[in-house]
């Protein structure tokens, strides 16, 4: 199953980097861009099904939306940064037909992002937009472009839709019909880029949504069952507690008794 994370689609200048070895994600997702950089060992890793190996200063940079899973064993380690759009808006807007780009900056631009960028933690706003900003000027160097005739554009303009129109009701066919598609040529693409059934999709995105609300808002569950789309509260509750095993009420306190 393809992860959304939630964490990292949502809130303006969102920015998250960590230090990791020793770990692996699954194929995941979100709205945020992405940026790996091996400080030792190396990286397997693939975007939008393409595998790839990342070696000692290479970095990936990944757009929005991209499906991408990496792992990195004991021996390797890796800086990661994932930062909302807004911190590179004439970049974003100038090139969302970019999937990823995969490069090695010069000398002098390397030193500059390891002393300014790649540790963990957030700098001073500025100085994390133009270190971005030098970033996405290499990545313009060797970008790949999103693969018109493959499922890549088509993974993404559903996942970008969906997510937009979250608290609306969103049905297989108001999908085809809002991206240009024939209902049936739609679904079986749906199913071929997803492999799982439409409706399930999206209850996962709502879902995932909800414990995000849980968590960082006191928002009543009425209210989260409608920003969430959910048809009533006992669909809300019927559908989180398939996901979770609780009641969104009763995901909320074990929230509050681990504080």
């Amino acid at each position: 199953m393809i992860q959304h994370q939630t964490s990292n689609s949502c809130g303006n200048y969102n920015y998250n980097a960590f230090l990791y070895s020793d770990i692996s994600y699954s194929a995941h997702f979100h709205k945020n861009y992405e940026l790996i950089y091996v400080l030792k060992g190396t990286v397997e890793l693939s975007v939008n099904g393409k595998p790839d190996v990342l070696k000692p200063g290479e970095m990936i940079l990944i757009s929005p939306y991209a499906v991408h899973s990496f792992a990195v064993d004991g021996k390797s380690k890796i800086w990661v940064g994932v930062f909302s759009e807004d911190f590179v808006l004439s970049f974003s807007k100038a090139n969302s037909q970019i999937s990823y780009s995969k490069f090695k900056c010069g000398l002098k631009q390397e030193a500059f992002l390891k002393e300014h960028l790649f540790f963990q933690g957030q700098p001073e706003l500025y100085l994390a937009k133009s270190c971005l900003y030098l970033v996405c000027s290499e990545c313009l160097k060797h970008a790949v472009a999103f693969d018109m005739k493959s499922s890549d554009e088509f993974r993404n303009r559903v996942i970008a839709f969906i997510s937009e129109n979250l608290s609306d009701e969103i049905t297989l066919g108001s999908t085809a019909a809002a991206l240009g598609y024939e209902y049936h040529y739609f679904s079986a693409l749906f199913h071929r880029c997803f492999n799982m059934h439409f409706k399930e999709f999206i209850n996962m995105f709502r879902f995932e949504f909800a414990c995000e609300m849980l968590l960082h808002t006191k928002a009543d569950i009425a209210f989260l069952a409608v920003e969430c789309g959910f048809q009533s509260i006992r669909n809300f509750n019927r559908i989180f507690k398939k996901f979770s095993g609780h009641t969104p009420t009763e995901y909320r306190k074990q929230l509050q008794s681990e504080d």
